[in-house]
């Protein structure tokens, strides 16, 4: 979490993920809480990196969609916008930040344990991303931003808990 003394901060974020297998264009976590994500109510931060350990060892390719509301893209697991929850109204209304793309075929290391590291790091290298650096904005009564995610490809089963995301944010 951040700290009053540097302007600098990883937050990490572990989603609930569904332990079955996924197709293109699923909802692959919903609306999770980056808390202090920005200081101050309102606040904005510069999002440059994101870390993500992978448990399960298997690439997921995905996107990260950045919001200032809990907003669901659909029901977990299936087509987005399935169940109603994420319709026109609720799309203007989610403050949407931005989108990262998370091509594992880019920027991955294996490492002990046969748990896979992918790095985020913005322009760098040979489209490794799109999307970063990103200002992050929460709402005006909120430090909080929040991130969803899309399944690209399909994807294996999982574990619920087999992902580990690190945001590093920069508040100044």
């Amino acid at each position: 979490m951040g700290n009053n003394i540097s302007n600098f901060s990883i937050i990490r974020v572990a989603p609930t993920l569904d332990t079955g297998a996924y197709a293109n264009d699923e909802v692959f976590f919903a609306a999770t809480e980056i808390p202090l994500a920005v200081r101050g109510n309102g606040g904005c931060a510069m999002l440059h990196a994101i870390t993500i350990l992978n448990e399960d060892a298997v690439a997921h390719d995905h996107d990260l969609v950045f919001m200032q509301k809990q907003v669901n893209l659909g029901t977990l697991n299936d087509a987005v916008g399935s169940g109603s929850l994420w319709t026109n109204a609720l799309a203007k209304g989610a403050g949407l930040c931005g989108i990262v793309k998370i091509d594992w075929s880019t920027n991955t290391t294996d490492l002990v344990n046969n748990l896979a590291y992918h790095t985020s790091i913005g322009n760098h290298g040979a489209a490794l991303t799109t999307g970063l650096p990103m200002m992050l904005q929460a709402e005006s009564d909120s430090t909080s931003v929040f991130v969803a995610a899309v399944s690209r490809g399909g994807t294996p089963t999982t574990a619920a808990d087999d992902y580990e995301y690190a945001f590093h944010i920069q508040y100044r």
